[in-house]
């Protein structure tokens, strides 16, 4: 390539010489322009064709550096080199400046990563990555001064930021991403800059929960009432009957339509008065003509319901736990069709934990025992649709693994008295009990809901399970014809011994109750 600069030695010769040297060289330059290009046509017999063109990237791995700077901070590079020039990519990222042959000043501007050039004085060029980023030294040790235990590390990627590692409790990770929220500048609006939560909680974060659901449920009623007749005058024969449970309803009474001036038959078929189902106790004369019906009742019930579903969550997350059915209800359309839809009854669990640390549990617990109840049925569209009787609580408890808390209670008592009477009659003295009806009811239940929550970890692989009916065999002619037992003599005498080593509660003999939480060796279950 040529390159004509005008200099002081040309522009003192003589116009004619300088214009014949300047054709000169233009004809040099022809020259020299066109062999190139016969060349380049009609290449040499023999003469390798030319390379086409290719780029190659050269691996600086070996002499690749990255340094990072803070944002709107200035760091002091040295290096091992002179340096006679440096320059930068991009400078809205970050800006350099040459202090001495060996140090070097870069300011972050923005986020981001560019590249420094620099010019040895050996003419040599060395290149190394700038990355602008989070001064995030201050609130590292914030983050230590929060959770001594914990690992959690901040670093910065373009602006936002990451923690990464292990906190010892919810409540502490959360704190340290509220704080991260604070050391983050406002940025762009259409790109905002964000906290990126990694941070995992240390310890087991499995829950198991047992609820007991416990109710007791008394009622005691009491109740007289006396019907009858007299029209006779002899009282040597009698009888007595009794329909209380209505076993086997018994009919005995006077003639429907004799005349009480004879005397009246009495009849044990349809054509006597008959003795209603009501009725617990009949009186009767038939020479004097008398017949007392009695109601008198006095009933005492118990009813014991008792559930304990156990389910088992991961922290945060929700379990939902159902042993019931489902019973249909019909719906009518309006184009005079009917639909079905079910509905859910037994025993309901959901709860949600979450482990807050140093063995804390925070639970949402909703409980729910509901059965069919046809006391309080309907019939719709020719079907029978039952009521339910519902027991439930909904509650957020907090407390130790392994600790039990009574999250509901509930005692309810009723008390119903009704009194009936013939005026004037009903208030003589002793007489006055054949002209009034007495009733007294009264019922009481009691509802008691325990919970109580475990931190619990799966088994290990060379620990064992049992499950319930695992020991169970079928029995012999000899156990199931004379003894009468369904399960063979071998498998019963086991299931005392692990019942006499496991000493069990009152309330776990009640259901198929096996072992919970943390175990060494294996598990049995009964």
């Amino acid at each position: 390539m040529f390159q004509f600069v005008p200099n002081d030695s040309r522009h003192g010769l003589p116009p004619a010489r300088r214009e014949r040297c300047l054709g000169l060289a233009d004809t040099v330059l022809c020259l020299a322009v066109g062999a190139v290009c016969a060349c380049w046509a009609s290449p040499v017999m023999g003469q390798p064709k030319p390379t086409e063109f290719k780029a190659t990237v050269l691996d600086l791995g070996q002499n690749f550096q990255r340094i990072t700077v803070p944002l709107h901070r200035s760091v002091t590079i040295e290096t091992t080199v002179e340096v006679t020039r440096a320059d930068i990519i991009a400078r809205q990222v970050a800006d350099v400046q040459v202090l001495s042959p060996t140090r070097i000043l870069i300011t972050g501007q923005s986020f981001g990563n560019t590249s420094v050039v620099l010019l040895g004085a050996d003419h040599k060029q060395y290149v190394f990555d700038v990355w602008v980023e989070l001064d995030l030294d201050a609130f590292n040790e914030t983050l230590r001064q929060i959770d001594p235990l914990s690992t959690v590390k901040a670093r910065s990627v373009r602006g936002n930021m990451i923690l990464s590692g292990s906190a010892s409790s919810l409540d502490r990770a959360q704190r340290m991403v509220d704080l991260a929220k604070l050391f983050l500048p406002s940025g762009d609006t259409a790109n905002p800059l964000a906290v990126q939560n990694h941070i995992e909680i240390a310890g087991e974060q499995q829950v198991l929960l047992r609820v007991c659901v416990a109710e007791v449920s008394r009622s005691a009623s009491r109740e007289l009432g006396i019907n009858g007749y007299l029209v006779g005058e002899n009282f040597k024969d009698g009888f007595a009957l009794s329909q209380l449970g209505g076993i086997n309803p018994i009919n005995i009474g006077a003639a429907g339509a004799a005349q009480v001036t004879q005397n009246v038959p009495f009849f044990t078929d349809e054509n006597g008065i008959p003795v209603a189902q009501n009725t617990t106790f009949s009186l009767g004369f038939p020479r004097v003509q008398t017949q007392l019906f009695l109601k008198a009742v006095a009933d005492n019930n118990l009813m014991t319901i008792l559930a304990e579903p156990n389910l088992v969550a991961i922290s945060g997350e929700t379990a939902t736990f159902l042993a019931g059915g489902e019973f249909p209800v019909p719906v009518p359309q309006g184009d005079e069709r009917t639909t079905i839809e079910w509905k859910e009854f037994g025993v309901r669990l959901n709860f949600t934990p979450i482990v807050k640390g140093q063995q804390r549990i925070r639970l949402r617990v909703t409980p729910e025992v509901s059965e069919l109840d046809f006391s309080a049925a309907v019939q719709l569209s020719g079907f029978v649709v039952p009521g339910l009787i519902s027991r439930g609580a909904d509650s957020t408890i907090e407390l130790g693994s392994g600790q039990t808390i009574t999250m509901a209670g509930l005692l309810n008592e009723q008390v119903r008295g009704l009194a009936s009477r013939i005026p004037a009659l009903g208030d003589i003295p002793v007489l006055g009990t054949l002209f009034r009806s007495v009733e007294f009811q009264r019922a009481q239940s009691e509802l008691v809901i325990l919970v109580t929550p475990e931190i619990v970890a799966p088994l290990d692989a060379h620990q064992k399970v049992r499950i319930p009916g695992q020991d169970l065999e079928d029995p012999n002619d000899f156990d199931l014809y004379f003894l009468g037992l369904l399960d063979s003599r071998a498998s019963l005498k086991r299931a005392e011994e692990q019942d006499t080593a496991a000493a069990p509660s009152e309330t776990e003999k009640l259901s198929l109750h096996g072992p919970w939480g943390h175990e060494e060796t294996s598990v049995s279950v009964r």
